[in-house]
């Protein structure tokens, strides 16, 4: 009797463990199924003025790097992790000053991704066709406007970044706070 209830058990446990890792392979996949973002206004767009930032982001440039739209997207994603650690009491926005400051809140994160999206896009000569560009925004979740459910003043908004295609109006939507915290490299704009 007891060898049963040991094997059931196993048996549970696997299912749990198959269940949790499936969710975490596919976390992307279900997030973007789950959570969409909504425009809600615009944010400065900043340009690469500061050498060291200018510096940072030909260093972490990869010599196999594709010009395409996809790989700039994924590489200012991968720049912004690498240059900041989230940190919601942040104030400066800037990319040219939070490179140094080493941290920014996820309008610090849209504003340095946006800014290195739009070097990547004029270095590889995509600028006629391509701009990126942070915006803030409304989260929700399963339909459910989430800012309205806290009272937090820091999740009144929600920034995010937008690349858009000038001629053909396609867009790609990243969160970059969310990349680095949890490694979702794509979300759903409403």
């Amino acid at each position: 009797m007891k060898k049963k209830s040991n094997n059931r058990f196993a048996k549970i446990f696997l299912i749990i463990v198959l269940i949790l890792g499936a969710l975490f392979v596919f976390r992307g996949s279900v997030y973007r199924t789950i959570a969409t973002y909504k425009e809600d206004g615009s944010r400065k767009n900043y340009k690469v003025k500061d050498k060291n930032l200018a510096i940072f982001i030909e260093n972490n440039i990869k010599s196999s790097q594709a010009g395409d739209i996809e790989s700039i997207v994924d590489l200012s994603q991968e720049i912004t992790d690498a240059a900041l650690s989230y940190d919601e009491s942040a104030k400066e926005n800037d990319p040219n000053k939070t490179v140094l400051l080493r941290k920014a809140n996820a309008e610090g994160y849209a504003a340095f991704a946006a800014s290195v999206g739009n070097y990547l896009i004029d270095r590889y000569k995509l600028s006629e066709v391509w701009e990126a560009k942070p915006v803030k925004g409304k989260l929700h979740l399963l339909g459910t406007d989430m800012h309205s459910r806290f009272k937090n003043k820091s999740f009144k908004e929600y920034d995010f970044v937008i690349f858009r295609n000038k001629i053909t109006k396609k867009e790609i939507t990243i969160d970059p706070s969310l990349y680095a915290r949890r490694g979702i490299e794509r979300i759903t704009k409403q």
